[in-house]
């Protein structure tokens, strides 16, 4: 009895042969080779299989068929996806030198409502702030310093002239904005000045501004003189 039961348990996933499809004349018929265009990538690349079979090695234990199992390895795949993002725009990205068809590099540059638009060019040193003179522009000694900054960090004192064209604000602002605008297209001319003019501080913008009047006070925090009688 007991091998009576074993051979009916063995039969009962068997399948009939009889009951299968074994016409296949018209598809043989119907069969026809495609020749690929010419120009057209035929073959695998190697790379691509290399990677799935890394990847398949990496995630054999995770997939098993079920539907888990593949909402799984799609979590997986999108974090390495994100992941490989990240380092990709972790890179600093690669600075070129952008100078015009004069020899010209232009940058930029704001502080307070002051705006300034700076050219830089080889040359001897002489420097132009809206078609005047840099020191009969500027009468304080200290805007002039503060202007000549990125010259001194990137120690190319006298090797470059500068034209500046400024507009808004006073001159300790509009001395601001042109010391921007001259580092920033000192970086255009030569991407190697600016680490220097970075750890200085020269590559970014101040951004302190007028504190606006309050109510009740004289300005932005004095307070009314106070009288006893």
């Amino acid at each position: 009895t007991d091998g009576r039961e074993r051979k009916s348990l063995l039969r009962m996933h068997a399948v009939s042969l009889y009951q299968a499809d074994y016409d296949d004349e018209k598809d043989d018929v119907k069969w026809e080779d495609k020749v690929p265009p010419e120009g057209k990538q035929t073959y695998l690349d190697p790379t691509d299989g290399r990677k799935a079979e890394e990847e398949e090695e990496a995630t054999w234990w995770l997939y098993d068929g079920t539907q888990e199992s593949r909402d799984a390895l799609e979590a997986m795949r999108t974090k390495e996806a994100q992941k490989k993002r990240w380092i990709q725009n972790s890179r600093p990205p690669v600075r070129v030198s952008e100078i015009d068809e004069r020899g010209r590099a232009y940058g930029r540059g704001t502080r307070k409502e002051a705006k300034a638009r700076v050219w830089v060019q080889p040359g001897e040193g002489e420097i132009v702030v809206n078609r005047r003179d840099f020191i009969s522009y500027f009468p304080r000694e200290s805007d002039r310093e503060h202007i000549l900054g990125p010259f001194v960090a990137s120690q190319t004192c006298g090797k470059f002239d500068v034209t500046a064209m400024v507009h808004g604000g006073g001159l300790t602002g509009q001395a601001g904005a042109i010391r921007l605008g001259l580092a920033r297209a000192l970086e255009k001319y030569n991407p190697d000045y600016r680490p220097p003019m970075k750890r200085h501080g020269f590559m970014t913008r101040d951004p302190r501004m007028v504190e606006r009047k309050k109510v009740g006070k004289v300005k932005a925090r004095k307070g009314p003189q106070w009288v006893r009688r």
